[in-house]
């Protein structure tokens, strides 16, 4: 069962099948259409044959009739004759009929008187049957079958007149085995001749050597009336047959002459026919199988090879099949070799974006990732692989201002010139700004200083997009295998180390790893956790440092600077975890607490006195900002006015208009916003114009220098002269002398702030300061 289910799977079995059953099916129904035609025909010319055997024996009885009756009408005639009847002259008449008999070949002429005697028969109980003839002929009939003896006998009688009717002569031929077999040798075909008499309940066989069954009599009664042939048993024997009723002499006789053709022998012919017929229907079913089944084969066999092309292209084989002709099949062929080559390219488009970087078509981290497994694998001894991880310096700024369109382009010349310098080597973007180098070393150990230094030069040289000249550097950081790192993970976090130390140097250089770079970085590790609990623990504290209002001669505000009071490590400079703060986004938290503590601080203060805090960008980035403000304002108590919040320019490096909204909308409830730092990174006097600062806070690096540097002293009165054109307030930080303070009073500076005046103390201290009333101090 299973097998043939699968063999009826098979596109080309169902196809054979199907059509070699239609094909049979109408073949066997015109065969069986030829057959019954043929037998048909046979059947009506067996009958035509039958119907002319019978009309044979018509003529022949109708010759015999007439026959009979001239020379029983020449007797009757005859003068002697008549006279012997009249007479009653036995000799003489028995004399006349026996020659008269003689002449006609009949056994039996006797003469019937008209008292019903019966005169010429020598057999007394043949006389007797005769006397019965009389009523008949009587009535004028002359003729007929009539039995006498137990024989059937052909009977022809003429009246004998003298000048009256004196009697009948009478000719009686047997209807015997010898003329039923002459009447069989005159008919052109094969049959067997009989005559049955009976009467009107059955018949019996009189004459032939039919034998005729009660099966056989009720047939002849059924077809008796239609004159039609039909089929007969004759001893078991299937004949077609004839049946032709014959006259007779007594009422209530029946005679039948039969005339059968042994079916067998009627239709043998037809039999051959449909033999041939049945051969030839045989030999066609077997060639229209064998047909079926080449041509099932020949539709299915493009379906098969693609059907098994599939089945590679599924196993992941790259295939096509051969496309044969124009047809359906072949355009269906031309489309799945369409397909497979859309598959293949799809896959090769699949795999490059796996392993490949869309920007710069380089390999990205997932393939350099393999290779540099591979190539741990690989290390032989004494072999040496230097990892070259390069950064290219300032690239956010060069993102921020000039738009990420320019970036990308920046990246992609990057890459294509790292590529060019490390010809050979294995390049790959990691993401970013972020490449690799993969260098083999062999024995000269030189060739990675140079390699790195090239890579400089090259990424170093300037570059020109969309009209802006970029001067564009990258920082390199190597570490070698197997020396640095005993597997690639750590490899490349060691290299990546490097390209921080190498930034750290000042950038556009290179430096290589060491151990003491991976004891810095679990030194961060370290920070960046405990800065994450610190908050948790209270370990900030906020340090004030006073700025001095040089036009009321006091105290005017305090800037707010946070501490980190490490259990273990004591007091941590901001200088040292901000960045970190930053790096992680633990800015905010903190950013948010220095607000409230600050806020919550001042407002213990004289309220002339106002208090300033730094915000970084995170902060502003993130967003926030202004609920953390208000909500520390109205916790406090404090007056907007006396909140001044501290940034720096890089807050407008992302040349968003969601920081000069967030800036206008601190303005619009009477926070204070200053600029710090003023004078170094990009000092875009823009920012001056896009916003309406309340103060500008000069860099200490210009105080510092004030006296000392030539231009110094010009640039700070620049600065205060901007300032006071555009109604800003200036304050100078770092002051540490009274030159300094002299200098900057004569500049028109609005406020100072530096270790002159005090260093950031607590706020204890402060209160200690307003306690003591020693918030002026007296300047030169």
């Amino acid at each position: 069962m299973t097998t043939n289910a699968k063999r009826f799977r098979s596109l080309s079995a169902r196809l054979t099948v199907q059509f070699a059953l239609l094909f049979a099916v109408a073949m066997l129904c015109v065969s069986a259409a030829l057959s019954t035609f043929i037998a048909g025909a046979a059947s009506r010319q067996v009958e035509n044959q039958l119907q002319s055997s019978g009309a044979v024996y018509d003529r022949l009885w109708q010759q015999r009739v007439r026959e009979l009756q001239g020379a029983s009408q020449l007797l009757a005639r005859d003068y002697g004759f008549r006279a012997a009847v009249a007479t009653g002259d036995t000799a003489t008449m028995e004399s006349a009929l026996g020659n008269a008999a003689a002449r006609l070949r009949v056994k039996t002429a006797f003469i019937v008187s008209l008292d019903g005697s019966v005169h010429g028969l020598a057999n007394h109980r043949l006389a007797r049957e005769a006397e019965q003839l009389w009523d008949p002929l009587d009535a004028g009939r002359l003729g007929g079958v009539v039995v006498l003896g137990g024989k059937p006998r052909q009977l022809v009688a003429a009246p004998v007149m003298a000048p009256s009717l004196i009697g009948w002569v009478v000719f009686a031929a047997d209807l015997d085995e010898r003329e039923m077999t002459s009447l069989e040798r005159l008919s052109a075909i094969p049959l067997h001749a009989g005559v049955l008499v009976g009467d009107e309940q059955s018949w019996r066989t009189a004459a032939g050597g039919l034998s005729v069954d009660e099966a056989a009599k009720r047939s002849i009664n059924t077809h008796l009336k239609s004159n039609a042939a039909f089929e007969m048993s004759f001893e078991g024997e299937q004949a077609i047959t004839l049946a032709k009723p014959l006259p007779t002499m007594l009422p209530g006789d029946r005679a039948l002459l039969i005339l059968a053709y042994p079916k067998a022998q009627a239709l043998a012919a037809a039999r051959k026919l449909q033999l041939a017929l049945g051969l030839m229907t045989l030999l066609g079913l077997t060639l229209a199988a064998f047909a079926t089944w080449r041509a099932a084969g020949r539709i299915t066999e493009p379906l098969a090879r693609l059907d098994h092309a599939a089945g590679r292209l599924a196993s992941g084989e790259h295939v096509k099949v051969q496309v044969r002709g124009e047809d359906e099949l072949a355009r269906l062929a031309a489309t799945f070799n369409e397909m497979s080559d859309k598959i293949e390219e799809r896959e090769k488009r699949i795999t490059q974006l796996a392993f490949n970087d869309v920007l710069t078509g380089l390999p990205n981290r997932t393939m350099f990732q393999q290779q540099l497994e591979h190539v741990y694998t690989s290390l032989g001894d004494g072999s040496l692989v230097a990892l070259h991880c390069l950064d290219l310096d300032q690239f956010k700024v060069i993102n921020d201002t000039l738009g990420h369109p320019a970036g990308d382009a920046l990246l992609i010349a990057a890459g294509q010139r790292i590529r060019e310098v490390a010809r050979g080597h294995f390049v790959a973007r990691l993401g970013g700004d972020e490449f690799v180098v993969l260098q083999t070393v062999g024995q000269d150990r030189n060739a990675v200083d140079r390699l790195a230094e090239k890579l400089i030069e090259s990424v170093a040289r300037p570059l020109n997009i969309d009209g802006n000249e970029l001067m564009p550097s990258t920082s390199v950081g190597i570490a070698i295998a197997p020396f640095d790192a005993p597997d690639a993970g750590t490899l490349l976090r060691n290299a990546d180390l490097a390209l921080y130390r190498a930034k750290e140097a000042g950038r556009g250089t290179f430096a290589f790893f060491e151990e003491s770079l991976n004891r810095r970085a679990q030194d961060r590790r370290r920070l960046e956790t405990d800065l994450r609990l610190a908050l948790e623990r209270g370990e900030f504290e906020l340090y004030y440092q006073p700025l001095f209002d040089l036009e009321s001669n006091r105290i005017g505000s305090f800037e707010a600077l946070i501490r980190w009071n490490h259990p273990e490590r004591g007091l941590v400079s901001p200088l040292e975890f901000i960045g970190v703060a930053e790096e992680t986004g633990l800015i905010v938290p903190m950013g948010a607490w220095a607000l409230r503590e600050a806020c919550r601080k001042a407002s213990e203060w004289p309220d002339h006195v106002r208090v300033a805090v730094n915000v970084s960008p995170v902060q502003f980035h993130r967003g926030g900002l202004n609920e953390t403000i208000v909500q520390a304002l109205a916790a406090s108590g404090l007056a907007p006015q006396r909140l001044e919040i501290e940034i720096t320019e890089s807050v407008f490096l992302d040349g968003s208009d969601a920081t000069l909204k967030l800036l206008h909308a601190l303005r619009s409830i009477g926070v204070r916003v200053a600029l710090d730092d003023f004078g170094t990174g990009y000092s875009s006097l823009s920012y001056l114009q896009s916003f309406p600062f309340d103060k500008i806070k000069i860099d200490r690096s210009f105080i510092e220098n004030i006296l000392t540097r030539p231009g110094a002293s010009a640039i700070v009165a620049a600065i205060t002269d901007l300032a006071n054109a555009l109604g800003m307030e200036t304050t100078a930080e770092g002051v540490e002398d009274n030159a300094q303070l002299a200098e900057l009073r004569s500049h028109g500076c609005s406020s100072v702030q530096g270790f002159l005046f005090a260093k950031p103390m607590q706020a204890r201290e402060v209160e200690k300061l307003f306690d003591e009333g020693n918030q002026a101090r007296h300047v030169a």
